[in-house]
């Protein structure tokens, strides 16, 4: 049920856009859009939230969340040209500076499964050895997520 134009959709629900920003971006009419948003719904995937919708990531299939840790102490451009870089891809969604560790980069990344990963992991490598930086250390955890949701009590 999940197919090009319901991927757009939620592609403009991810972005936060509106109902009728919805339905340009995905190239359909209004009512069309509130339909497969209704659908979409029913299936569990997306849940209304005050005037927008929030994505259930899980059964959207996309669910393969990775940590990705590096260290490049010696490199100061080298770090900046990464992070600049990281912080173009959609799958990033965070990126941290870290002080007091072997690492200078948290990233946490959001990939639709193993197989993207792996490609857009081997990419990035290619990448940074075309650029010429070195990294001191690199680690990288992935997993499943069990919980998807941020905080909301501050007190």
């Amino acid at each position: 049920m999940i197919d090009e134009k319901n991927l757009k959709i939620l592609e403009a629900i991810a972005k936060g856009l509106s109902l009728e920003e919805i339905a340009e971006y995905a190239g359909v009419s209004k009512k069309t859009a509130y339909n497969r948003i209704k659908m979409l719904e029913d299936m569990g995937i997306v849940k209304k939230v005050k005037r927008t919708w929030e994505i259930d990531y899980k059964k959207a299939e996309c669910d393969t969340i990775g940590i990705l840790l590096l260290g490049v102490h010696n490199d100061y451009e080298g770090l900046k040209k990464i992070t600049e870089r990281l912080a173009k891809f959609d799958f990033v969604e965070k990126i941290y500076k870290l002080v007091g560790s072997n690492y200078n980069l948290l990233v946490v990344v959001r990939y639709k499964n193993l197989k993207e990963l792996v490609s857009e992991g081997e990419k990035f490598l290619e990448w940074l050895q075309r650029s010429g930086i070195k990294i001191d250390s690199m680690a990288q955890f992935v997993g499943e997520t069990v919980k998807d949701s941020r905080r909301t009590i501050l007190l």
